[in-house]
């Protein structure tokens, strides 16, 4: 009884198994490639991604929670480190977000060590690092229709009428900023503007057809892939090439031994 011989790696096995390994990247990069090749009719360019994975995953979702005050006719919101005027940026800081208010020309928002100070159009007016002034601020009030901080002492500062030097005061007759909670539907006009629509279909599609979306050598992964296409290609060549050689050979000898009898 004789085993069996081990079968040899020809071209069309090799074919068959690297076709195997490479079906499914094969299938992205093909569907992908004539999803791109129709972005303007398909609209992938207008069209932004609302699913919470992949926005996590592009690090377009919130890791914290929306701390809003309201302003009078304006809400001051700060979600990770951005700070919002109703729902559009304004700009960013590191630091905890202890309050803003609404004063006789300004808004003041206060942070550990700074105070952010807004027009009621809410652009940008300058950025006031405490120093040794006071520091570690805990919350922000207004009295006398100016702003009003609360140290860790607990001690109290009130500012002057153009908010550029601040005094010692005692702790009456002031009203305090009040955290609020936003609605449902201004929470997700927020987290639209966070999100900045920038996650489009389109981005999300040739990330796939790239292979960046799978991280740092998802490139390399598609790369493997095109060269998996190369190869199938090649190889496909290969086998027929070789069976048609082969069938040539058997039928010359065919018609070779008939011939000869």
């Amino acid at each position: 009884m004789t085993g069996r011989k081990p079968k040899k790696f020809t071209a069309f096995l090799w074919h068959r198994r690297i076709g195997l390994l490479a079906i499914i990247l094969v299938i992205i990069l093909s569907i992908t490639g004539i999803m791109l090749n129709h972005t303007e009719s398909l609209k992938l360019d207008e069209k932004y991604v609302d699913s919470s994975l992949l926005l996590s995953w592009y690090g377009l979702q919130p890791s914290g929670e929306a701390v809003s005050y309201d302003v009078g006719d304006h809400v001051i919101t700060v979600l990770d480190n951005l700070i919002f005027f109703n729902s559009y940026p304004v700009g960013k800081s590191e630091q905890t977000f202890h309050g803003a208010v609404k004063t006789e020309q300004l808004i003041a928002l206060a942070f550990d060590t700074e105070i952010v100070l807004l027009t009621s159009d809410g652009e940008l007016v300058e950025r006031m690092p405490t120093g040794h002034s006071f520091s570690d601020i805990q919350r922000i009030g207004i009295k006398y229709q100016r702003p009003v901080i609360e140290t860790s002492g607990p001690l109290y500062y009130v500012a002057d009428e153009h908010i550029l030097d601040w005094d010692a005061v005692t702790a009456e007759n002031i009203t305090w900023a009040k955290k609020i909670t936003l609605g449902e539907t201004k929470l997700k006009v927020l987290l639209e503007s966070f999100r900045g629509r920038g996650l489009t279909q389109e981005r999300v599609v040739l990330d796939l057809h790239s292979g960046r979306i799978f991280g740092e050598y998802g490139v390399y992964v598609m790369d493997a892939a095109a060269i998996a296409l190369l190869w199938l290609s090649c190889s496909g060549l290969w086998v027929w090439w070789s069976r048609r050689r082969k069938l040539r050979k058997k039928r010359h000898f065919q018609k070779h031994h008939r011939k000869q009898h």
